[in-house]
């Protein structure tokens, strides 16, 4: 990440997009107690892999565009500046749309699929709007 960039908002995916994971993990180590102590190790790694990934996955809103960087043991970083975004989507099941999160796709020029996907965020129509307010400024 460039050290001059102005970072208008920075999160991670929210841990209802990772809930599987977590609820996966107890369950598992749960079970262990009864039938295997392997199994409680397991589910603590299940956990833990949810939470690692979930933490690794960086989005920001920039003054210049949007970027996404996941970081864990190699970097990998998309970015897309506003004058290139064709268009938004917003994205949300039926669990999603209780909990509050969901999916916001970014369309750029030049290409016929979302650019820069921001996957489990919380109020994913809030951070739709911070970018098309972004674009008119552009």
């Amino acid at each position: 990440m460039d050290t001059n960039e102005i970072v208008v908002k920075k999160f991670h995916p929210h841990p209802f997009y990772f809930l599987s994971f977590y609820l996966g993990g107890i369950f598992l180590a749960g079970l262990g107690f009864f039938l295997h102590p392997v199994l409680i190790i397991a589910g603590i790694l299940i956990f833990a892999v949810g939470e690692i990934t979930r933490r690794a996955e960086t989005l920001f809103i920039l003054e210049s565009g949007v970027a996404r960087e996941y970081r864990f043991l190699s970097t990998s970083r998309k970015f897309t500046e506003f004058n290139s975004i064709q268009n938004t989507e917003v994205r949300q099941s039926f669990l999603e749309n209780i909990l509050g999160i969901g999916n916001v796709h970014i369309d750029t020029s030049g290409s016929d699929k979302a650019e820069i996907n921001f996957h489990g965020i919380k109020n994913p129509y809030e951070i739709e709007h911070i970018i098309r307010e972004k674009m008119k400024t552009i």
